[in-house]
Order: C-alpha cells, then sequence, then structure tokens
C-alpha cells in the first residue's frame, strides 16, 4: 500500500537538497498510460531541473525489490517516459545501497541519501563555479565545530561558537572563518544580539547531519603504525575506527586496536622516543592522526559522528551495518 507522504516527503528532501528555484513538478500524461505492472510499483512523478526533464519513481508501500529488478524497471521507464529515472525509497540497507551505486541505479531515500549523477551534470552546467564552491569541503576547523555542536548542543538553541573554538584550541580568526563557512554552506542564520552574533540552526539536528553530509571528509589525515604500547596513554588519544565502532555498537572487536591523535600528540610521542612506520607492520598498533581533536566527547572513543565519517567510504557490510546503528541511536 502506498505510504501516501512518500512522494511528498521525496520532493520536499529534493527542494532542500537542491534548491526549490531550480526544481519544478510538471503535468505528465504519460504515467497513466504505463504497463499496469510498473503502475502497481511505482506512483510517478515527472519533475524538471532547469529544463531537464527526470522522472522520479516513487516506491509504493516497501515491497522488496531486487536492484536487478530496479535496474530493468528504470531502463522500460526511461524508454516510455524519455527522461532520466531517480528511483525513491522509503528506506534502505547498506547492501542495497552498494548494488545500486555499483549498478549506476540513481536512488533517493528521503532525509538520508540522493545519488543521482545525471542531477549533478545538470547543476554543474548551469551554474558551473558558483556550484563548486558551494559544494566545496569543509575546513577541519568548521567541520570540529559543527561536530561539536551536534555532540553537545542537544536541543535547537542559539548559538555562540566562539568559547568551544577556544576549547578546540583555535584563535578567533579561524573560528570567524569557519562561521563564514558554516553561513555559506546555509546550515545556519545570523542572529544578532548587540554587538554579538550568534547562530540559530536552519531546521533541525538531523536535517543538519544530512545538510552538512557534502561538506564533511574523514577526519582521518593518515595512518601510522607502531609496536610502542605507550602510544595509547599519549593526551587525547582516543580508541577509534572499528576498535571505536565495536564499543558502541554490536560489532566484535577487531584483532588490532585502533587509536587516533592529532599530529601535535605524534610530535610529543616522538620526543618520547615513540617510533612510528609509515605502512602497516604486523601485530603494530595503527594510529590515525586526524585534521581535529578526537577527544570531542568525554569518553574513551571518538565521537560517533566523527567515527562515521571515517568509516563511511567502508565496503563492509558489517561495518555499514553499524554505521547505521549509529545513526538511528545518535540523539537528534
Amino acid at each position: 500500500m502506498l505510504e501516501n507522504n512518500h512522494p511528498q516527503q521525496t520532493l520536499q528532501y529534493l527542494n532542500d537538497v537542491l534548491g526549490g528555484a531550480v526544481l519544478r513538478v510538471i503535468p505528465g500524461k504519460e504515467a497513466a498510460q504505463l504497463p499496469y505492472f510498473l503502475q502497481d510499483f511505482y506512483e510517478v512523478v515527472p519533475i524538471e531541473l532547469l529544463g531537464h526533464p527526470i522522472t522520479i519513481a516513487c516506491i509504493k508501500g516497501r515491497q522488496p525489490l531486487t536492484a536487478h529488478q530496479l535496474g530493468q524497471h528504470t531502463r522500460q521507464l526511461h524508454e516510455l517516459l524519455h527522461a532520466p529515472v531517480v528511483v525513491a525509497l522509503p528506506e534502505i540497507t547498506p547492501g542495497e545501497r552498494r548494488q545500486l551505486i555499483q549498478r549506476g541505479i540513481a536512488f533517493v531515500v528521503p532525509n538520508r541519501q540522493l545519488f543521482a549523477p545525471k542531477m549533478g551534470m545538470i547543476l554543474t552546467e548551469r551554474f558551473g563555479a558558483e556550484l563548486r564552491r558551494e559544494q566545496e569541503i569543509a575546513s577541519p576547523a568548521t567541520q570540529a565545530l559543527l561536530i561539536w555542536f551536534l555532540n553537545h548542543h542537544l536541543i535547537t538553541e542559539s548559538w555562540h561558537p566562539f568559547i568551544e573554538a577556544e576549547l578546540l584550541g583555535y584563535t578567533g580568526m579561524t573560528a570567524t572563518r569557519a562561521i563564514r563557512e558554516l553561513l555559506q554552506f546555509n546550515l545556519f542564520e545570523v542572529e544578532q544580539r548587540g554587538r554579538a552574533k550568534y547562530l540559530r540552526l536552519i531546521g533541525n539536528r538531523r536535517e543538519l547531519w544530512e545538510k552538512s553530509k557534502p561538506h564533511l571528509r574523514t577526519p582521518v589525515f593518515r595512518t601510522l603504525w607502531t609496536y610502542d604500547q605507550r602510544i595509547l596513554k599519549v593526551t587525547g588519544a582516543r580508541w577509534a575506527g572499528e576498535t571505536a565502532l565495536a564499543r558502541i555498537t554490536m560489532l566484535n572487536e577487531p584483532q588490532q586496536q585502533v587509536v587516533a591523535v592529532t599530529s601535535d600528540a605524534i610530535q610529543q610521542a616522538k620526543l618520547a622516543d615513540i617510533s612510528f612506520e609509515p605502512r602497516a607492520v604486523a601485530d603494530g598498533i595503527p594510529i590515525q592522526v586526524w585534521r581535529y581533536k578526537p577527544e570531542m566527547v568525554d569518553k574513551k572513543t571518538v565521537d560517533p559522528l566523527s567515527l562515521w565519517l571515517s568509516l563511511q567510504d567502508s565496503q563492509d557490510n558489517r561495518i555499514q551495518t553499524a554505521l547505521d546503528e549509529i545513526e538511528e541511536r545518535f540523539p537528534w
């Protein structure tokens, strides 16, 4: 049975991601002339993106369809409606997501993910350098402040980030640049209070996380290895990688413990005669060198959102399932 709000949620999400000014729903008589089996599976919504026709095929209900079936259906819809097709799913597992991406099937999961290279090509052709600027990756300081906000500001409130910036070791000038980026990415609005400027969240915290994902990257700058157990006691060291993931989800503990530190901590460790290898060594401890402080939360592990970012590209289904668990359990 069709979830009545699924097409509306999909269009709202696309408007949020792509911008309502560039997306327009258009009437489509061809949808009513589709073969009955396609009408049974999908509610078809024709749209235009900057004048380019695109078909949004919203799956009805939660009936299971394989990636092979979706590939066949999207090809048929493309031939019948003469427009690229984006499948809208109410939910998706890590394994399903990987199969769709490998097959090049465009899909959208409202408030979760959009994979539609054709849309990106259209936007790039239209906006050029302006779009590339909007899609820039956040600086380490900006990402650190954003992650700090999500971990510590558990209610929607105005935010004056200079105090947090100081705690994270950033100067006022660096904090100012980070604030400028957060505004550029349209994640916050400015709220003036006398001479002080505060940031007010646009939307809710979960929406902030989803909107910020395209601008964020793994916090891991590089990985070193050492045999010296003293590295575990270096100031600011936190369990990271699969070790941290196993301690906050149902994932089994890996054989090798993984630790995250800053580049400054590496230099301090070298002064204490701790040596490092630039490549994996048998029975060595992997040391992730992070772009920002890994001690975001008062725990022995790195914070869950930075952990998610550090492992999001893993091809291991177990890890992807654990990452989904992190997002589901995070206090949005």
